[in-house]
């Protein structure tokens, strides 16, 4: 019976459906249907443990009654009122007090959107106008690095580096006003330099390029905390103090974009945390309601919500919904009392363990990396040369179809990442890893 139930839907799916990051037209392949903390079964009954926390959003994994309770009892108080024009609700209200409690110093002003996308959009446009108001419209060009992904939107979708042909091949031509420069990627350093004697020359060409370009013309540097969908690289202990140094000596706004890293994912509440460094603007979404439903967020600092005094800025139709502010306020709430970024600090540092003593001695396994429970092993040809496998080999994406078959799902790019829900036990990640070990191990060189 099953069986039946989800070749119909699949069939169903293929004709009205149009998939994103597939090719249009391609068979479709498993329908999920249910969810209990870490796990998603699908139609046919079959469990699997969800390594990525679907797209590195369900932070808090399924199930959480308390959060569709109160998602249902905010419906039937009031289900959508605007937000345009000053116009409030009280649940937006809370929210928004709620997250002044967890964002870094200085940041307490927030406009709301709808996705992480849409909150890196955003956060340009604010940058922008933030310079205009302030008698400065030459300051409109944005740097970010290679390597980056900040989303799908059209200005996003100009500071994406990583995987471009897949991102942006289709939509040229871009958004002009854009540069990028060498990302803190070490173990494939753009430089051909090795750290720690390489003087972190990533982040002095930062200084160079807005130099170069003229600091009267760069309004913003944005860049992911940790690189997230480039396969959770850890950028070097001085990468961040530089940068907020550089920005704040040449008047360049430091934008954080922490859609992927927000909410405790690294270990801390804001992965910038880790360096003690205060953005002025961060870019959040995703764990911001651990995916219950779709909202995003970007938090501004107190200087430049004083700057932008007298401007009337955009909005969306959603901005601030107050049904997805009920669901973000309690999530935040789960997040401080179930100590779940705590969780993500030390299962996390557990995973991180087995990963280097375990994975990394395999043959293929290149590198380990990652910061909490935001973890990815890099696969390659050769160890002695870092040379990665033909792209038409696929190898990451038949380690990802073989940990499905048998019960994990991971997030696969030239990575494989291991980013699951961070209420993850110990013995879960081990029951994890024990999946992902074997198929890991047997790659060999010239085996593929």
């Amino acid at each position: 019976m099953s069986e039946r139930l989800t070749l119909e839907l699949l069939k169903q799916d293929k004709e009205h459906v149009v998939h994103p990051m597939a090719t249009v037209g391609a068979e479709p392949t498993v329908v999920i249907d249910e969810g209990y903390g870490i796990y998603v079964k699908d139609t046919d009954g079959k469990e699997y443990i969800d390594g990525a926390a679907q797209l590195t959003c369900t932070n808090l994994g399924y199930g959480k009654g308390e959060i569709t309770e109160a998602v249902a009892e905010q419906m039937n108080r009031l289900a959508y009122t605007t937000s345009f024009g000053g116009n409030c609700s009280r649940a937006n209200i809370e929210c928004s007090n709620k997250l002044a409690e967890l964002t870094p110093k200085g940041l307490k002003h927030f406009f709301y959107t709808l996705s992480g996308s849409d909150s890196v959009d955003t956060a340009f446009r604010i940058a922008r106008t933030y310079w205009k108001n302030s008698g400065k419209s030459n300051k409109y060009k944005i740097i970010s690095l290679y390597n980056s992904y900040h989303g799908v939107n059209f200005g996003a979708v100009s500071a994406t580096t990583h995987m471009r042909g897949i991102h942006s091949s289709n939509v040229y031509p871009l958004v002009s006003g854009f540069i990028h420069v060498p990302s803190y990627y070490c173990y494939r350093c753009a430089l051909g330099l090795d750290y720690p004697d390489c003087g972190i020359q990533c982040a002095k060409l930062l200084e160079y390029t807005i130099e170069n370009e003229g600091q009267d013309s760069i309004a913003a540097f944005i860049a992911e905390p940790v690189h997230g969908t480039a396969g959770c690289i850890v950028p070097p202990p001085e990468w961040w103090p530089m940068v907020r140094k550089i920005c704040s000596e040449h008047d360049v706004l430091l934008i954080a974009d922490e859609v992927m890293t927000g909410f405790g994912r690294t270990g801390k509440m804001f992965a910038t945390e880790h360096w003690k460094v205060i953005p002025d603007v961060i870019a959040m979404a995703k764990g911001l309601t651990s995916a219950y439903l779709p909202f995003g967020a970007v938090a501004i600092s107190d200087a430049i919500f004083e700057g932008l005094q007298g401007v009337s800025l955009f909005g969306f139709t959603y901005s601030g919904h107050p049904v997805c502010s009920v669901a973000a306020t309690k999530v935040m709430e789960i997040y401080v009392r179930d100590k779940i970024v705590e969780n993500s600090a030390k299962v996390g540092k557990y995973a991180l363990n087995r990963l280097q003593s375990e994975f990394l001695s395999q043959p293929c396994v290149g590198e380990v990396s990652g910061l909490g429970l935001m973890l990815a092993v890099e696969m390659v040809a050769d160890k002695a040369t870092r040379a990665s496998f033909p792209q038409e080999q696929g190898v990451p994406m038949k380690i990802g179809r073989e940990a499905r078959q048998k019960g994990l799902l991971v997030r696969v790019g030239n990575r494989i990442a291991f980013t699951p829900p961070l209420i993850i036990t110990k013995e879960e990640v081990d029951k994890a890893l024990d999946i992902l070990l074997p198929i890991v191990a047997a790659v060999k060189p010239g085996s593929v």
